[in-house]
């Protein structure tokens, strides 16, 4: 029996086998990526950052906390003569940043897991920022600050709420 590639002329059998895993893998990529943009696997949404970051309940809180470190450490401040001060300043103001770093990033963890939130119960594989986006992806700003507005209401509620609290009798 006759190599059918002999009969062609291809003489090296390595190469046809280089050729065929060559072509196994670009179909195998091929498919790959038809299987990631089919419809429905992988639907966008965007969302204004800023309007989220800026609204949330968290960055209020944050704020509320800056202020308040910030206007313990102007008490400190307050308190040293005019050569601590300028000794101080640069930690000072590094203690400032760092403050500022810290709450920025919990506000920023607690802004992602709440667009997941929506973004997981809506169906959405891709969240992006609308100022990353031309083209394309629904907005779903508003559904996240209602998310949100509704979840602090919740909280406020079970704060407020003691029905649910045991009475105690006082003799």
């Amino acid at each position: 029996m006759k190599c059918l590639w002999k009969e062609k002329g291809i003489k090296n059998e390595k190469m046809v086998e280089v050729l065929l895993a060559g072509v196994i893998l670009v179909l195998a990529v091929i498919l790959l990526i038809i299987w990631i943009v089919k419809p429905g696997n992988g639907k966008i949404a965007s969302v204004d950052m800023n309007k989220i970051m800026n609204s949330h309940p968290a960055m209020q809180e944050a704020m509320a906390s800056f202020e308040k470190e910030v206007s313990n450490l102007q008490q400190q401040v307050n308190k040293m003569n005019d050569e601590e001060k300028a000794k101080q300043q640069q930690k000072i103001q590094q203690e400032i940043t760092q403050i500022a770093m810290k709450l920025q990033q919990e506000v920023m963890d607690k802004v992602v897991k709440d667009i997941e939130m929506v973004a997981k119960k809506k169906g959405y594989s891709y969240v992006i920022d609308r100022s990353a986006i031309i083209v394309g992806g629904k907005d779903i700003t508003d559904e996240i600050l209602g998310a949100v507005t509704q979840k602090k209401e919740e909280k406020e509620k079970e704060k407020l709420d003691v029905s649910e609290m045991p009475m105690i009798p006082v003799k």
